[in-house]
């Protein structure tokens, strides 16, 4: 398998394409394809990316290649981390993630018509760049549903997951739990699944009620644009410390939508926890395992009725999507997870 990064010299780029390498995801003789925007700074900065990884990695590095130009890329697995993302400005009101929309549509439509016309009709797609929901769906317009993933919710669920295991004192890995719906302000935890392994049914119950803080399914994003509201006033005088401090107050399903926020804006942004979750779905698929995982497809009604693109769980394999799993929740998360859908939809629509 040959894999192409798509705003290879980008910050998360970056970090994904040196993993790569690390990890030797890729043998000496396949392809590792970094690829950076001919009218930007990246059509530098990428060549001296593929110089110094092979550098620094001469004895394991796959076959680097640097290409500027769409039409010319070739590859079995595209990441796609390019596009405009929020300036960290400390002092300046952020950005809503809802406005890179108009930035970035016309860059997914480019890559999708460049890998449909120059692919085999097998190749995948790994979506970063936000909103991932957009992206998704422009990618799936032109290659089909199966071939195109996003890593929101994937990487929502890992931060779910270890937000729980902090309150339990227990490791991430003995905790099972999903995120699902949009990636950033309409996310949907999905509670009524969570299990821990070790824990009885009636003490994880009661472990949860407690976690939980009196936040319901139905009160979540009131509480979650409550918090956003404290945080804006907090990162825009720079305080960022005070600022994590407020979001330490709030339950494990606000905190993961509401820190990521905080980190982004502190100058650190959030580079390695989400290359790092995107290296965890790359092995999965590169190593042909078929593994359950929570992220964003377009859905055709195969799952809660839903027309659109938003994050469920899915079975994915190294074929992309293998099949919609439509796991048992409540009443209210399912409602919750439908209205998600729906100003997803409503968002994304005008630039499809």
């Amino acid at each position: 398998m040959e894999i192409a990064v798509i705003g290879a010299s980008g910050d998360v780029g970056r970090q994904i394409a040196q993993q790569v390498v690390v990890e030797r995801l890729l043998d000496r003789d396949q392809r590792l394809v970094l690829v950076g925007n001919a009218a930007g700074n990246s059509a530098r900065s990428t060549f001296g990316l593929a110089a110094d990884l092979t550098d620094a990695y001469g004895g394991i590095v796959p076959r680097i290649e640097v290409e500027l130009d769409p039409k010319h890329v070739r590859a079995d697995l595209y990441v796609i981390a390019a596009g405009a993302t929020p300036k960290p400005t400390l002092g300046k009101a952020p950005m809503n993630r809802d406005t890179l929309a108009k930035a970035n549509a016309e860059l997914f439509h480019r890559y999708a018509r460049a890998i449909a016309s120059s692919g085999k009709g097998h190749e995948l797609v790994v979506c970063i760049t936000n909103p991932v929901e957009l992206a998704v769906a422009i990618f799936s317009q032109h290659l089909g549903r199966q071939r195109v993933m996003g890593m929101g919710s994937f990487l929502d669920s890992l931060r779910f997951r270890e937000e729980i295991a902090t309150e339990l004192g227990v490791r991430r890995q003995a905790v099972h739990a999903f995120m699902a719906g949009e990636h950033g302000t309409l996310a949907v935890p999905l509670w009524s699944g969570v299990h821990v392994y070790g824990q009885e049914e009636a003490e994880l119950e009661a472990a949860i009620a407690s976690m939980r803080r009196n936040v319901t399914a139905q009160t979540l994003w009131d509480t979650v644009a409550e918090a956003q509201t404290k945080l804006r006033a907090l990162i825009q005088s720079g305080k960022v410390q005070e600022a994590y401090a407020v979001v330490s107050e709030y339950p494990p399903d606000v905190r993961v939508i509401v820190r990521p926020f905080v980190t982004h804006y502190s100058g650190a942004k959030t580079v390695i926890g989400t290359a790092s979750a995107t290296m965890e779905f790359l092995r999965t698929i590169t190593q042909g395992a078929d593994v359950l995982v929570s992220g964003q497809v377009s859905l055709g009604g195969e799952a809660y009725d839903i027309h659109g693109t938003i994050g469920v769980p899915f079975v994915v394999g190294n074929r992309g999507v293998d099949r919609i799993f439509e796991l048992p929740m409540d009443d209210v998360e399912r409602a919750l997870l439908c209205e998600s859908a729906r100003r997803c939809r409503d968002k994304i629509e005008p630039y499809l």
